[in-house]
């Protein structure tokens, strides 16, 4: 059995892609059988229940996919911070802790 090395992120990107293209051309579809007028229209107003159900179904897919592939982060680590603004456990003071056994209220 072959095995190939696959670039997750690569995988994910142009799978999400491709489900996106064909949502965009069944939206297109509807736009066109919407745009109809007498006899084609009547024929084929009768997919758009299909249509709608397919592109539920893509849209669906695209959420499962967008949960599961890894997010590339390192195109985002420019815009990130690389401080933060809450206060280490050796900066804070004995008074700034609860008492042992209060839970508040």
């Amino acid at each position: 059995m072959a095995t190939t090395n696959i670039d997750i992120n690569n995988y994910c990107e142009c799978l999400y892609s491709e489900l996106s293209n064909i949502k965009d051309s069944l939206d297109a579809f509807l736009t066109q059988i919407k745009l109809m007028e007498g006899k084609d229209k009547g024929h084929f107003s009768t997919h758009t229940k299909h249509l709608n159900e397919l592109i539920q179904n893509v849209e669906w897919k695209m959420e499962i996919f967008a949960k599961e592939c890894p997010v590339d982060w390192g195109k985002f680590g420019k815009e990130a911070e690389s401080s933060t603004s809450v206060p280490s456990l050796d900066n804070l003071k004995q008074k700034d802790y609860p008492s042992p056994g209060y839970a508040g209220g």
